[in-house]
């Protein structure tokens, strides 16, 4: 099988032993390292991270009748890990000390009335929990409401926040101001200073290219015979029998055949859901004309199901 890697091209093209050349087509997925404001069907912002448990949701939420005050409608509620609290209470467990550096944190002004009766309403809100700002008592609520849910954390809630929230930053003081930028966003998009974002404008997306799509085959097959060696290895180790070579338990026919089916089938690794798979991935290189190849090389695909509220308009 030989390779040919078609220059200013975002794909690479192979040759098999009887002529035939295929090639990558580009994976059209939309950009998860960025911070996405919406306002259907709630304003929200989210952080929305790969893994589940890692996403985090800030919400404008209509407060209860009892909660109300006069002009507060709306307070600012947080969604992390399957539970719902408000976001006050996890600027104080994050280390802040007073409701004026939360204030300082979003550093959203205070000359918009609209702005001052949702950050009020919201500190009325977490009033509720009587004392949180001292003492830590902050941390200890958080941790309760995180036990209840039903993916309780297995750790203490200081390294459940290290691993789980804005794992990329470290330290707690990060962490807060990071909220605060979140909530700032969703503010300035709530009274019409920033633009709410279009999943479907094409600035949003991100290309999976031939090195990123064959990285991500690659792992999966390599991980597969880790799995296969380390339980030969096993059976040696706990049969008291003498131990070979390394190249005895490792059978590099997995990731070859792996490979191999992928190409063949064009079905390969989702990017975000493990257990499944996404086709149309490789393609068959038509060479009637030059343009023709070269539209070929360059075509892109996005992975949308035809069933669904949205599939009509984007499947074309």
């Amino acid at each position: 099988m030989a390779l040919l890697l078609c220059r200013g091209s975002s794909v690479i093209a192979f040759q098999e032993a009887h002529r035939c050349i295929y090639t990558f087509i580009a994976q059209e997925q939309i950009c998860l390292k960025r911070l996405w404001v919406s306002n259907n069907p709630t304003w929200a912002v989210s952080y929305r991270h790969v893994l589940r448990r890692k996403r985090v949701f800030i919400k404008l939420v209509d407060a209860s009748k009892d909660k109300q005050i006069s002009g507060g409608e709306k307070v600012l509620s947080v969604y992390f890990s399957g539970t719902e609290f408000p976001i006050w209470i996890l600027f104080f467990a994050l280390g802040v000390s007073s409701d004026r550096e939360v204030v300082n944190l979003i550093d959203c002004g205070t000359e918009d009335s609209r702005i001052v009766n949702i950050l009020v309403a919201s500190i009325h809100d977490a009033d509720e929990c009587a004392g949180f700002r001292r003492g830590g008592k902050a941390l200890s609520h958080v941790e309760g409401v995180l036990k209840r849910s039903n993916y309780p954390p297995g750790e203490s809630i200081e390294e459940f926040f290290s691993n789980y929230l804005f794992p990329n930053l470290s330290g707690f003081r990060r962490k807060a101001r990071f909220l605060g930028y979140m909530v700032n966003c969703l503010l300035q998009a709530y009274t019409g200073r920033r633009k709410v974002d279009n999943r479907d404008d094409f600035r949003n997306k991100r290309l999976e290219l031939a090195g990123e799509l064959l990285e991500r085959e690659l792992r999966v097959h390599i991980k597969h015979a880790e799995k296969r060696m380390v339980k030969a290895l096993q059976r040696d180790l706990y049969g008291d029998r003498q131990l070979q070579q390394i190249e005895h338990y490792l059978d590099a026919s997995i990731i070859t055949n792996g490979l191999c089916r992928a190409f063949t089938t064009g079905a390969w690794t989702h990017p975000y859901k493990r257990m499944e798979r996404i086709s149309g991935v490789v393609a068959m290189l038509r060479r009637t004309n030059p343009l023709q190849s070269i539209s070929d090389m360059r075509k892109t695909r996005q992975q949308v199901q035809y069933t669904g509220k949205v599939g009509d308009a984007r499947y074309p």
